[in-house]
């Protein structure tokens, strides 16, 4: 045995056959191998795990050399065919790209003898170091060499000659899916990875995923299975066919920091020549996004939280919907990822206008590369699920656009949901883990082949309850609707299902107040809260098709998730707010701190979120005062804007919120009479409210009244918790204007205060962007900057 080989890591000493393998494939060159120092190998999702070598070889006569070699090892029917020479043709077809982003050679296959089997590459970068990009850590260095890649596929290496468009062929919906399963090694393993996800009987067109009936994406590949005769038309490109963050290198400093100015590709015996042009950027997406939704399971063989419930649904509905604005609630870099890629394949599309044939094309390869998901020995039974109904949904958005005359079977007790996508009903207990739609499933079966026995969870859920102990009505969502936690909660009217014109509608007893030219509705009083009987404000939902208002999951250990509105966690917060005491704040002049960010410092993908503007605005009740507007860029302050202020100066100041509930709602009403139509619903609120705290330092009873009044009124989505962009966590509340702009409050949980105020616009461009850093009274003007947001822990 080779010197070398004495000090083999601890991790390939338990992978005896690996170990064996790379001993027999080193005495086969006539040489022996070293395994260069690596804590860890780097791993993916499908069981496969890279290293690297020196092999010493003889070059003559009493002479040796050492050559640097990558090392990967396959799983057992995973990806690529032993001495298929594909990486050769790949280089040798993709001329100056493959020069850049490819390794050098391929130095073939050793089976391990236990259906693994090794393959060797030449180092990437000159030996330089280089990190998998699954290995990425910092979310910033993440976006930038995903966005590399995902730039690069299209428009480098399947560059369209001269000036024609795009490849394209045809071939029906049926063969396109089975053909992208078999590449993806997934068309004989999907079925019974699905069987065990506890999803009922899989043999129909047809499931029941939580009250809704969605169609079977089992059955898409399959003969007789709905939609599979569609024919379609789909770009076609050179594809790498395993195309995942573990088979791209990225660049790094000697210390480690990756350095995403480029990247490189290993791994290329799937390679086709014509293919899919979806195959990479779906399969890369997919996995992805799986770093979020189902992380890798820790060296006890356990598996880490993945996203929250509600992000898990936001994230759901974005890759369902990916031309629709980004939900806020969803950690930035994913909602990057997610939308960069959409972005790139639509823009490709447009060069000889194929963007309807992308958009089947692509949401097709994301159903196939989220069934595929469901067979990977590294993804969690909670995470295939997800993955499973993601696909299902997928099709169902596919089944609305090319097959509007198939309707879906009337689901279970209470009929098909009034809206248009399903909730995730949490697992009650554990917080700490993502939820997903269904009954019955059994988390700690995972029912799959692993490389590792199944270990015991961090935590042990409580599931839905059995069957007979639910409510009669828990399959109802519009009874469910009006009950929490085992009490009646008053709501007059419901959701109902949307009618020939698409649009979903609320019923129940209005009265209408006449206010100007314009109609606020408002609840009638008998449908009163009985919470400090306050009655609901209500104004017109925005026209956007869209899941209806649900409410968070906390605090709700022991009772089975039921969807409702926000204003469970506005009351909470309120109740909360309302127990603190703060000292008065005295002083001339109201004084207000705000960091803001401008449409040009937030465009989608840009590189400088530290680039932005401080204001300071100090004002009396005569509108005198000072505004200071300072510059900030990577931490470097530009001198200040001093205005001083005249009487004339302040015409945008609101009134003081009132802290009477019924004189608040008359402030709100006459106010939003004032705005523009497509602002007199709930988004106008928020801005209103987001106003309120820009001019008033605002007192207690102030707060608890404007979070009551927000927590009764209808078109408010809940948005979750989550970090602002000073890493104070807050719960978030939305709302969509008529001209499809969304309006965003983050609030403090303990305070009540707003800690930011976004606005985004309805092609998902970023309006205006606000963090309310300091807010009350002084008698003295003190030019100084704001100081920076701490993070603060809502449980504190």
């Amino acid at each position: 045995m080779d010197e070398g080989l004495d000090d083999t890591p601890a991790w390939l000493r338990e992978d005896a056959p690996v170990l064996a393998a790379l001993q027999e494939w080193a005495a086969s060159r006539g040489g022996t191998a070293e395994v260069l120092p690596q804590e860890e190998p780097l791993r993916g999702y499908t069981g496969a795990y890279l290293f690297t070598i020196s092999l010493q070889s003889p070059t003559g006569p009493g002479l040796t050399g050492d050559r640097k070699k990558l090392v990967k090892v396959h799983p057992a029917g995973g990806h690529g065919s032993p001495e298929s020479g594909r990486h050769a043709l790949a280089k040798a077809e993709g001329g100056g790209f493959a020069k850049r982003h490819m390794v050098k050679e391929h130095h073939g296959w050793h089976p391990v003898g236990d259906g693994r089997h090794l393959s060797f590459q030449d180092v990437a970068n000159g030996g330089d170091p280089v990190v998998a990009l699954d290995a990425i850590e910092d979310d910033g260095l993440l976006v930038a060499a995903c966005r590399k890649v995902v730039t690069a596929l299209p428009t480098d290496w399947n560059r369209p000659s001269g000036n024609g468009g795009p490849s394209t062929t045809a071939t029906t919906v049926r063969a396109y899916v089975a053909r992208e399963l078999t590449v993806a090694k997934a068309l004989g393993a999907i079925r019974p990875a699905a069987d065990r996800l506890g999803l009922g009987d899989l043999d129909g067109d047809w499931l029941d995923v939580d009250g809704r009936m969605l169609p079977n994406p089992l059955r898409l590949a399959e003969s007789g299975g709905l939609f599979g005769d569609l024919r379609i038309r789909y770009l076609v490109a050179r594809s790498h066919g395993d195309l995942h963050g573990g088979n791209l290198l990225i660049p790094a400093t000697v210390d480690g920091t990756p350095r995403p100015t480029t990247f490189f590709m290993i791994d290329l015996e799937s390679y086709e020549s014509r293919a899919s042009l979806a195959r990479d950027l779906g399969a890369f997406l997919v996995s992805m996004v799986l770093r979020w939704v189902t992380p890798r399971p820790g060296p006890d063989g356990a598996w880490p939280p993945g996203l929250p419930p509600r992000q898990a649904e936001a994230l759901r509905r974005y890759l369902v919907e990916p031309d629709k604005p980004a939900p806020s609630q969803l950690p930035k870099a994913l909602a990057d990822i997610v939308r960069l890629t959409h972005e790139v394949g639509m823009a490709y599309a447009d060069n000889g206008n194929w963007r309807p044939e992308w958009r089947t094309q692509f949401r097709l390869s994301l159903v196939v590369h989220a069934l595929a998901a469901t067979t990977y020995d590294n993804v969690s039974p909670d995470g295939a699920r997800w993955c499973f109904c993601l696909a299902a949904h997928l099709l169902e958005a596919h089944r609305a656009e090319h097959h509007r005359e198939v309707t879906p079977p009337a689901a279970g007790v209470g009929g098909p949901p009034p809206w248009p996508l399903d909730i995730a009903r949490p697992r009650v207990n554990a917080p700490d883990l993502y939820l997903l739609p269904g009954d019955g499933h059994d988390p700690g079966a995972s029912g799959r082949h692993r490389a590792t026995p199944a270990q015991p969870r961090n935590a042990s859920p409580t599931l839905d309850p059995a069957p007979a102990e639910r409510s009669p009505d828990s399959r109802n969502r519009n009874a469910a609707a009006n009950r929490i936690d085992g009490r009646r909660r008053a709501r007059v009217g419901r959701w109902v299902p949307a009618g020939k014109d698409g649009r979903r509608r609320f019923r129940g007893p209005l009265t209408l107040v006449v206010l100007g030219l314009s109609l606020v509705p408002l609840l009638a009083a008998e449908g009163a809260s009985n919470r400090n009987a306050q009655p609901p404000f209500t104004v017109p939902p925005a026209n956007r098709t869209e899941t209806p208002p649900t409410s968070r999951d906390d605090d709700r250990a022991g009772t089975p998730f039921e969807p409702v509105g926000p204003g469970v966690q506005l009351d909470r917060i309120a109740a909360r707010v309302a127990q603190r005491s703060e000292p008065p704040s005295r002083g001339r002049y109201a004084h207000i701190c705000l960091r803001v960010w401008s449409p040009k410092d937030l465009k989608p993908h840009s590189d400088r979120p530290d680039r932005f503007r401080e204001e300071r605005l100090w004002w009396t009740m005569e509108g005198t005062g000072r505004r200071t507007v300072q510059a900030v860029e990577h931490g470097r302050r530009a001198r200040a804007k001093v205005s001083p202020l005249g009487p004339s100066d302040l015409t945008d100041v609101p009134p003081a919120p009132s802290e009477d509930p019924a004189e608040l709602r008359a402030q709100v009403a006459s106010l939003l009479d004032a705005r523009p139509p497509e602002l007199r619903n709930a988004a106008g609120l928020l801005e209103l409210v987001a106003e309120f705290h820009r001019f008033w330092p605002l007192s207690v009873p102030q707060r608890v009244t404007l979070l009551r009044l927000l927590a009764r009124t209808e078109g408010v989505i809940d948005s979750g918790s989550y970090p602002d962009r000073g890493g104070r966590d807050g719960y978030a509340i939305s709302a969509d204007n008529g001209e499809g702009q969304r309006e965003t409050l983050q609030f403090d949980e303990r305070t009540g205060r707003l800690l930011s105020h976004e606005k985004i616009g309805a092609g998902n461009e970023t309006l205006a962007s606000y963090l309310f850093l300091d807010s009350g009274r002084t008698s003295t003007i003190v030019d100084r900057p704001c100081a920076d947001p701490k993070p603060t822990n809502k449980d504190g």
